[in-house]
C-alpha cells in the first residue's frame, strides 16, 4: 500500500505544479480588471513565458529535488528533525520558519556573490511587473538555488509534509506578491508584517539599487525584518516607480536568446 511519504514523492510535486499555475492563471485574469499599474504587456508576456518554458524543462532534467533530498534525510535518518523528537505541530512551524531561511538566504547570496547575480538579473530585468515576472527566471538560477538548497535541507532533516506545505505555500505568495495589484493601506501594513504582499515584493524590483537589496523573503518576511533589509516606503511612490536595471531599458529587456546570453555579458546602457 502506497504511503503518505511515497505520495508526497511520486505526485505531490505535480499537484504543486497545477496548483501555481491554477492560481497564476486565476490572478491574471484579476489583473486585467484591477490592475495597480498601466503597463505593457505583449512583448514581455512573449519572454517571460519562453523562460518559464525552458527553466521547466531544466526543472525536470535536476536529479534532485528539495522533497526528495527530505526524503531521502528521512531514509538515512539524517538531519535536525529525524535526531530530535519534535512534536508535528512544533515540526510544522519549524519547518516553515526555516526553510524560509533557505529562501531568503540563496536570494540574498544572488544579489551579493556576482557570479549568482549574473543569473539572477534576468529576474530583475524586466521592466515592468506583473504575475508573468514570476515566471522569468535563466535556468542557470535553479541549478544553484538546488547546489545552495539541497545541503540545508540535508541538515535541517524537515519532515516531507511539512516541506511541500511550505512548497505551496510559496507557490501561492509567490504568485501573490508578484501580481499588478494593491491592497488597501490598512490591510497592506498588517499583511506585510506576515507574508510578502505585493507593495512589498514591488519595492524589490525597483531599479534604485539600495531597494534592489531589500525584501529578499519569498513567503514570511521575518527574516528580513530581523535581518534589517526590510523595506516598506521606496523614494518614489510605486504608481509610478522605475522598475528593473538602470544599466538596461531596451528591447533586448524581452530578446529572448539576449536573455539566455545574458549572464556571459557586461551590461551596457
Amino acid at each position: 500500500m502506497e504511503t503518505f511519504i511515497d505520495w508526497l514523492l511520486t505526485s505531490s510535486e505535480d499537484f504543486q505544479f497545477y496548483f501555481f499555475f491554477g492560481f497564476f492563471f486565476s490572478l491574471m485574469v484579476v489583473e486585467q480588471f484591477f490592475h495597480f499599474r498601466e503597463i505593457v504587456r505583449k512583448d514581455r508576456w512573449v519572454a517571460n513565458f519562453i523562460t518559464t518554458v525552458i527553466a521547466i524543462m531544466v526543472m525536470m532534467v535536476l536529479p534532485v529535488t528539495f522533497i526528495s533530498s527530505a526524503a531521502y534525510a528521512y531514509e538515512k535518518h539524517w538531519g535536525f528533525f529525524n535526531w530530535v523528537k519534535v512534536n508535528w505541530a512544533a515540526a510544522g512551524l519549524l519547518t516553515l520558519f526555516f526553510r524560509g531561511f533557505i529562501s531568503f538566504f540563496t536570494h540574498f547570496l544572488a544579489h551579493k556573490v556576482p557570479i549568482f547575480w549574473l543569473a539572477h538579473r534576468v529576474h530583475h530585468l524586466d521592466t515592468e511587473f506583473d504575475v508573468s515576472t514570476t515566471v522569468r527566471f535563466h535556468p542557470f538560477e535553479f541549478i544553484i538555488n538546488t547546489i545552495i538548497g539541497v545541503p540545508i535541507i540535508l541538515l535541517f532533516g524537515f519532515p516531507v509534509w511539512a516541506l511541500m506545505l511550505y512548497e505551496l505555500l510559496d507557490a501561492v505568495i509567490s504568485v501573490f506578491s508578484h501580481s499588478n495589484i494593491t491592497l488597501p493601506s490598512k490591510v497592506e501594513r498588517i499583511l506585510r508584517c506576515i507574508i510578502v504582499t505585493p507593495d512589498l515584493h514591488r519595492v524589490h524590483h525597483s531599479s534604485y539599487q539600495p531597494e534592489t537589496d531589500s525584501n529578499f523573503s519569498a513567503v514570511f518576511p521575518v527574516w528580513d525584518i530581523l535581518f534589517g533589509t526590510f523595506k516598506v516606503t521606496p523614494r518614489e511612490v510605486q504608481k509610478k516607480m522605475s522598475l528593473g536595471l538602470e544599466q538596461v531599458r531596451d528591447g533586448r529587456t524581452n530578446s529572448i536568446l539576449w536573455l539566455m546570453m545574458s549572464p556571459f555579458k557586461k551590461l551596457k546602457k
